[in-house]
């Protein structure tokens, strides 16, 4: 429930950054604009698919990408003066870490990285994908000819220059050490079926993603040793705790004969698997350390005993005159109404009398 709510805030959030800064709506034009590129029958309308029909364009996939909180796909078949065909997705998903998880799932161990496209991008043979702020795109050609896939670089700059481009690393994920890491093996996840397809294990969700924690995965290989590290953040020490203790059991039932090196550093577990080497496992664990982020805000930090006391002073000073000037314009009134109306208001002892305490006289 608190992941949905969130989900929900940065969901409208980001809608509206969409909109200060072009958005989907503006790609096919932008693309009509500068480019040869076409859709193929003209004034088509693509095809959009929600999350109740996302299953008819990626049965393979359509639960990861809920799991990681999917909004909509808006797809477009183009064509060019030659001929040539590409298939252009453009994903819309929850948020930027989203959208960068989808893009660690769906990247191929082939792919070959491009340099200033997006907030990173991946390119294959006949496919170019890269993730920008909360959109995942992905461009498919029907050819791997050299000069369409450089077409496939221009659209896919052109479709970039229409989407939004803020972007942070999740935190998880930029705890992985840099050193010793295979090269774009890094991976991001938000739920167990994502999780489930790099490190398959039986039962339902035995690392407990599904409690709104986040988990980053990546490989290390370092003079002939090799190991997979996993890092998962929860929400609380405790959940970090009993998940630890289940997933460890889990893994050790289901990869018998596997070492397993771990530890728990506050709300976040790291385990190192599938190594043959100590040495690089230990290593590994070392470089990961939980560090408590500790805000500091001077306009709420407490007032000193002399500011309290001055406030004080303050604020009595501030009532007394206000009474002094209540009581100043209630005696200047009575004046007032004793010379315009004399014996009719006030000084009537046939009607009222003013109380005295006497203190003048003796009994």
């Amino acid at each position: 429930m608190r992941r949905l709510l969130v989900h929900t805030l940065l969901l409208s959030f980001w809608v509206f950054s969409a909109s200060l800064r072009g958005g989907p709506s503006e790609v096919i034009t932008t693309i009509q604009e500068k480019t040869s590129w076409r859709p193929i029958s003209k004034g088509e309308s693509p095809d959009t698919f929600d999350s109740d029909t996302l299953s008819r364009h990626r049965p393979e996939h359509a639960k990861v990408f809920l799991e990681y909180g999917f909004s909509k796909l808006t797809t477009w078949r183009l064509a060019d003066t030659q001929g040539r065909l590409v298939v252009l997705d453009l994903y819309e998903m929850i948020d930027p870490p989203a959208a960068y998880g989808i893009f660690t799932f769906l990247r191929k161990p082939t792919a070959e990285p491009v340099g200033d496209l997006g907030n990173m991008a991946a390119e294959s043979l006949m496919e170019l994908s890269f993730q920008q702020n909360r959109y995942y795109v992905s461009l498919k050609a029907d050819d791997s000819i050299k000069p369409l896939r450089e077409s496939l670089r221009g659209l896919a700059r052109i479709v970039s220059q229409s989407l939004p481009s803020t972007f942070s690393l999740p935190p998880v994920a930029d705890k992985l050490p840099e050193e010793n890491r295979v090269p774009y093996s890094e991976k991001f996840f938000m739920g167990s079926a994502a999780l489930g397809k790099f490190l398959p294990m039986e039962g339902n969700d035995p690392f407990g993603i599904e409690t709104g924690a986040e988990a980053a995965l990546a490989r290390y290989q370092s003079e002939g040793a090799a190991a997979t590290l996993l890092l998962i953040h929860y929400p609380t020490q405790q959940l970090a705790k009993k998940f630890l203790d289940a997933g460890y059991a889990q893994y050790s039932a289901q990869y018998p004969g596997q070492p397993v090196f771990y530890k728990r550093d506050g709300p976040m577990v790291v385990m190192v698997l599938a190594s043959n080497s100590p040495e690089l496992a230990t290593a590994l664990l070392d470089r990961v350390s939980y560090v408590s982020m500790v805000s500091w805000d001077p306009k709420v930090e407490p007032p000193s005993i002399r500011q309290v006391m001055l406030n004080i002073f303050i604020y009595c000073g501030i009532m007394l005159a206000i009474t002094f000037a209540a009581g100043f314009v209630f005696g200047m009134i009575r004046i007032l109404i004793k010379w315009l109306f004399p014996g009719k208001v006030f000084d009537r002892p046939e009607n009222m009398e003013v109380i005295r305490l006497k203190l003048d006289h003796k009994e």
